[in-house]
């Protein structure tokens, strides 16, 4: 028994006729009357009462038919997923976020695939950039979003976004003149820090002589902007994240250091080769 017999089967049952079920599908009546005893004799039971007006099912017929009818679609369902899962059109995505990374996904690009594709389903998994990086070495994600500066072997990098540092300044800190701030005017103001960048700060202040007071050190810059919101201090956060998360307590002050950039990235294990459905996320970006 195959799939052409079953075809053959169910295009009769249905038509009642083996003349009418030949049209349409476009073969012969003797190959499909032949195709039909054929099956008859490997299963050892009769399927059809044939007589002059057509034919009908007998109750082994009506059993088969449905099994017939359930494995047709089973084939064609298993075709459809197959096929989607090797173009990229379905399937699972394991993705690291780092907490600063606000706004880099969703993209407008990743909402039409998901959009177009409702079998895609991505799983987010949050963590700090050196949280992440582990992640994909023990293969626990896929890929990731992470901010520079990091130092990782074996990743392959697709810059994203490059935007500078900000100070998210309580009202009752924003004393400074002006729109933007030097790194010098932090010397007087209590800093809330995000703990991924406290070396390259601490670096800048020592090469500039200064010795700032550092309040507060956090893990994650959502909450360095939170408590500038609350007046704990003045935090200095990548623009986008303040951007996002301040009020109307505090004031974003551009900071005019060049060096105090920071770069989103999308990385992977160079040692893998992309899913059809992890490149279609990469080329999203």
């Amino acid at each position: 028994m195959n799939f052409r017999q079953l075809e053959y089967f169910l295009a009769v049952a249905n038509a009642g006729q083996i003349t009418a079920a030949a049209q349409q599908l476009h073969i012969a009546q003797p190959p499909l009357s032949h195709q039909l005893k054929q099956l008859e004799s490997e299963l050892g039971v009769q399927l059809f009462r044939r007589s002059p007006k057509g034919v009908t099912l007998t109750p082994a017929g009506k059993l088969l038919r449905d099994y017939a009818q359930q494995l047709v679609d089973l084939r064609e369902r298993a075709n459809s997923q197959v096929r989607s899962l090797g173009q990229g059109l379905a399937g699972v995505l394991s993705v690291g976020v780092a907490s600063s990374s606000l706004g880099a996904t969703p993209n407008s690009k990743l909402q039409t695939l998901t959009r177009h594709y409702p079998k895609v389903q991505i799983r987010l998994f949050e963590d700090n950039t050196y949280g992440l990086i582990d992640r994909l070495d023990k293969h626990l994600i896929d890929i990731a979003i992470v901010r520079t500066p990091f130092t990782a072997p074996g990743l392959v990098t697709k810059a994203l976004t490059t935007e500078s540092m900000v100070a998210v300044v309580p009202k009752k800190y924003d004393h400074f003149a002006g729109a933007t701030i030097r790194v010098e005017d932090l010397a007087d103001v209590p800093l809330i820090i995000y703990r991924r960048f406290a070396q390259l700060f601490q670096t800048t202040f020592a090469q500039k002589g200064i010795d700032p007071f550092i309040a507060c050190t956090c893990d994650d810059a959502r909450t360095a902007v939170q408590w500038a919101e609350d007046h704990m201090g003045v935090a200095v956060v990548p623009q986008s994240v303040a951007e996002a998360g301040s009020g109307l307590a505090t004031n974003i002050r551009p900071i005019r250091y060049q060096p105090w950039r920071t770069t989103l990235q999308l990385v992977w294990p160079a040692a893998v080769t992309p899913s059809p459905l992890m490149q279609r996320f990469i080329d999203s970006y």
